[in-house]
């Protein structure tokens, strides 16, 4: 027999092995609803004993009609055959031509560009909506993406200047001894933060002018008296 066609030549493989097991497995299944979960060699005789009524003269007879044998008939299997021309398409390639897919990079977004101009450009009876719909989904993932970023930046902004205002605050050191209470280290934490406020806010004003004749504060040059 020509390989791999035993199921389909071979007369008990088509009507004798198949109901012989489905039989056998019945036997094992009864044989477990009894509490009976382990079959040594007698066990399996007397299991299989049973079972062979499987084989009974109308499934052999049976088995020799369906392969063609008895009676002769070799069309019957050929007819059971489902031939079918496999058509052998060469391996993708990613230098190959852009398939209309989800972008995820500025490359892609281009590529998927150039896709969309040119269904667009040979007239396609169905407009090339599933590319731009892939296009505008792309798009809203990396707005979601920027706004996310811009808030960690903002964050991340707003907790360096915190820190920066920390270094540049003047050390002040609590006395040794005695007892703190929890009041009374919030308070202290308030007043130095109220101080490095007010240093701060002291540092952006503008220093009053100095006159660049006498060199006295309060006038510039032009006004000076002594000029």
């Amino acid at each position: 027999m020509p390989a791999h066609s035993s199921h389909r030549l071979q007369p008990l493989d088509v009507s004798c092995f198949a109901p012989l097991k489905q039989a056998y497995g019945q036997q094992v299944q009864k044989s477990m609803h009894l509490g009976i979960n382990h079959i040594d060699k007698q066990g399996f005789l007397l299991l299989y004993q049973s079972s062979q009524k499987a084989l009974s003269a109308a499934n052999i007879k049976s088995g020799f009609a369906a392969t063609g044998l008895v009676p002769f008939n070799p069309q019957r299997v050929l007819d059971m055959l489902n031939i079918q021309s496999k058509k052998i398409t060469p391996p993708s390639s990613s230098h190959g031509p852009w398939v209309a897919k989800t972008p995820h990079s500025t490359a892609e977004v281009q590529k998927q560009m150039q896709l969309i101009k040119e269904l667009i450009d040979r007239h396609s009876q169905s407009p090339p909506n599933q590319a731009i719909g892939q296009l505008a989904k792309a798009c809203e993932s990396t707005m979601h993406e920027v706004l996310m970023l811009r808030q960690q930046m903002e964050e991340l902004h707003a907790a360096n200047q915190h820190q920066k205002r920390k270094r540049e605050a003047p050390r002040s050191f609590i006395a040794s001894g005695g007892i703190l209470t929890g009041a009374q280290g919030q308070q202290l934490a308030q007043e130095a933060e109220q101080a490095l406020e007010g240093e701060l806010q002291e540092r952006k004003k503008r220093a009053p002018p100095r006159c660049s004749n006498c060199h006295l504060i309060g006038h510039i040059r032009t006004q000076c008296p002594s000029k």
